[in-house]
């Protein structure tokens, strides 16, 4: 399917091409010093249970589980009964930690949500969220929304360590690289929306740009096998409010310059894979809902091409 095919074709972009080009031949590399603070309190309290007082957990009933992520070697897990209290068990059962999260703002049915445990099994990585009212400060809903909050949760002594702080309203997008040494993230409430690359070791951060519209969000960040490069979606709202259009673009991390590969398009997709030949698989999660069933289009970075593959099941 030839690009051309989805790209919008009754609005002016001029001021868009131009707002891309300003955007993303802009990136800076300033680098902020930043000091995580301890959120143990009052977000988290935490209830140390000792190695010389082990203690046998009987763990909910697999439909009263919440939260369950699994430790890269298979030796522990973490779980809730209710998103908000959590115990960290052995797979035999002895609870080695347990924690609440207790939401600041007062928002209704909050949850905290392990997201990622890092290879050497050392570190939970915890995001939150304040439930149905969650959404953009800008407009309805969270486009991109992958947490209210990241915290970071060490296995070994018990210490919890503020990464991005909670935030209300508004949201965060983020994504931990997969050798667990950055992360990438943007808040959503802010005018104008900068998008940062932390490194988790020694928490100092890079711009990589920030952006000059007031209706702008960017997220759905996608790694490259060499963690060299990434992707990225931005998504601009007309001044009705009446249409949304996204870009793909590409940043390469080692010169911080970036490039619109796919402009304009209104189908709402998702990040799902990227392989050794830079071939890009996105999740068609709109088709997905109507036609339950995975729809993916691919993106070939050598050629620019991006094509849907395979045609969605009409509806009875």
């Amino acid at each position: 399917m030839p690009l051309g095919s989805f790209l919008l074709n009754n609005m002016n972009f001029q001021k868009l091409s131009l707002f891309l080009i300003v955007m993303l031949t802009a990136c800076g590399q300033t680098t902020v010093a930043s000091t995580p603070t301890n959120s143990s309190a009052p977000t988290i309290i935490l209830s140390p249970v000792t190695s010389s007082t082990p203690t046998i957990s009987n763990s909910p009933t697999q439909s009263q589980v919440y939260g369950l992520l699994t430790s890269p070697d298979g030796t522990k897990k973490i779980q809730s009964s209710d998103w908000n209290n959590y115990e960290i068990l052995t797979s035999d059962g002895v609870k080695l930690w347990s924690f609440t999260y207790e939401n600041k703002f007062g928002a209704a049915e909050p949850a905290a949500i392990p997201i990622h445990w890092s290879k050497d099994g050392k570190h939970i990585y915890i995001t939150c969220a304040h439930g149905p009212d969650d959404s953009s400060t800008k407009f309805f809903g969270r486009i991109f929304g992958d947490g209210d909050c990241l915290f970071r949760f060490n296995i070994d002594d018990g210490s919890v360590t503020e990464i991005i702080p909670e935030i209300k309203p508004g949201y965060y997008a983020f994504s931990i690289s997969p050798d667990d040494s950055m992360l990438i993230y943007a808040n959503q409430t802010e005018t104008p929306v900068t998008v940062k690359l932390m490194d988790l070791n020694s928490n100092a951060e890079k711009i990589l740009f920030t952006a000059d519209e007031t209706v702008f969000e960017v997220g759905d960040f996608g790694w490259s096998p060499k963690l060299d490069k990434l992707v990225s979606t931005s998504m601009i709202m007309t001044a009705d409010e009446e249409q949304r259009f996204y870009t793909i673009f590409l940043i390469d991390l080692e010169n911080l310059v970036a490039k619109p590969v796919v402009e304009n398009f209104s189908e709402t997709l998702r990040f799902e894979s990227w392989n050794e030949n830079d071939t890009i698989l996105y999740q068609d999660t709109y088709h997905e809902a109507i036609y339950q069933e995975k729809m993916l289009w691919s993106l070939k970075l050598q050629s620019n091409e991006f094509s849907l593959l395979g045609t969605p099941t009409p509806k009875p």
